[in-house]
């Protein structure tokens, strides 16, 4: 019987863990695929204009520590029929749910008013609805941060005791 030493345990450890990591690397168009979501607008039915979320948010943010959004959605709010959820999300992100908020029928509207924090380049912020009768809605919108965030910070001012090391 042969000894498994430390150094093959580790290489076939990290070749498995590679082998478990390669199917989970489109998350984005997985976790997409179980929404109803419409690519284009001019076929929505009647259906889908009641659950599909309205979404503004703009397609270029200054500040990725600051973006916001609104999310609404036009479904009546009744006793048997009613959107439970809005989720926000951004797979780009480490940090993927952005915002989350339950509704009851008591709560009157789907709305949700917020800013959310974006990583660096280019995000697809996803917005997911959930009706208690119809499942879950999504949709989706690309954002990107301007040029002016992503250039190199500016250091801050410094001010030192007798002249010295003091920068303006």
């Amino acid at each position: 019987m042969s000894e498994l030493s430390r150094r093959s345990f580790f290489k076939k450890a990290g070749l498995g863990g590679l082998v478990i990591a390669i199917p989970f690397s489109g998350l984005t168009e997985l976790e997409a695929a179980a929404f109803r979501k419409i690519d284009d607008t001019s076929t929505m039915t009647e259906l889908d204009k009641l659950h599909m979320p309205k979404v503004t948010l703009p397609p270029v943010v200054e500040d990725g520590n600051q973006a916001p959004i609104i999310v609404e959605i036009d479904h009546p709010m009744e006793k048997d029929h009613y959107i439970k959820s809005i989720q926000i999300m951004n797979f780009n992100d480490p940090v993927v749910i952005k915002g989350q908020c339950f509704f009851t029928p008591q709560s009157g509207q789907a709305f949700m008013s917020t800013q959310i924090r974006l990583a660096g380049g280019e995000s697809r912020v996803w917005v997911v609805s959930e009706c208690n009768h119809h499942g879950k809605w999504a949709v989706s919108r690309d954002v990107k941060l301007s040029l002016i965030h992503i250039s190199e910070p500016t250091r801050p001012e410094r001010i030192g005791d007798g002249g010295v090391g003091v920068e303006k």
